[in-house]
């Protein structure tokens, strides 16, 4: 039925529309104050401060710290880019980038359901023998088995990337459990949280 009035939307997971409260926030920038923040001229200026008070917002949600250099040296860290799959992308450059391997290719963990996001650029790394990866299958529930994902590690291990929730089925996946052992492995760990 395409009867929007009669239709009931259920694809949260895949979607959703703007919160009313990110709308109001953001409308100024949408409309008057809508200069780039990286440019010197005036119409950059609200931007610019509106980006930093972003970052320090983002900052005081994952850090718990009152020391205004702590904070600034983090600042920078904090990157935004324009979707889902250019994060993603980036965070497995990143990882790239820190972990230069010479003496062996570096090696990627992630399951066998990844967004197409992580997926297609892991496979074109692969077909240009950037990297290897190992693909973790899910179980019957649609879960990859923490263990599985931490049995997939090889010593050239640079990172493990895992969504948090499958964008068709829902399936919430073992992040913690994952994560905290490649904390104590000193592996970059990588989720898709969107």
């Amino acid at each position: 039925n395409n009867n929007p009035k009669k239709c009931i939307y259920l694809d949260y997971n895949g979607t959703t529309p703007i919160d009313k409260r990110v709308l109001e926030t953001m409308m100024p920038y949408f409309t008057h104050h809508f200069g780039n923040p990286s440019s010197s001229h005036y119409y950059g200026l609200a931007p610019k401060e509106a980006v930093a008070r972003a970052r320090s917002s983002i900052l005081s949600l994952l850090y718990d710290t009152k020391k205004e250099e702590e904070l600034e040296r983090l600042h920078n860290g904090i990157i935004f880019t324009g979707c889902g799959t250019e994060a993603d992308n980036l965070a497995i450059h990143l990882a790239l980038q820190a972990n230069p391997t010479t003496t062996s290719k570096p090696h990627i963990v992630t399951s066998n359901v990844e967004h197409p996001a992580i997926t297609q650029y892991l496979q074109s790394l692969e077909s240009q023998g950037v990297i290897s990866v190992s693909y973790v299958p899910v179980n019957k529930e649609g879960i990859v088995p923490a263990q599985d994902m931490i049995q997939a590690i090889q010593p050239n291990t640079i990172l493990v990337t895992l969504m948090l929730a499958n964008n068709e089925s829902g399936a919430l996946q073992p992040i913690q459990q994952v994560s905290q052992y490649c904390q104590t492995q000193n592996i970059l760990f990588h989720t898709d949280a969107a």
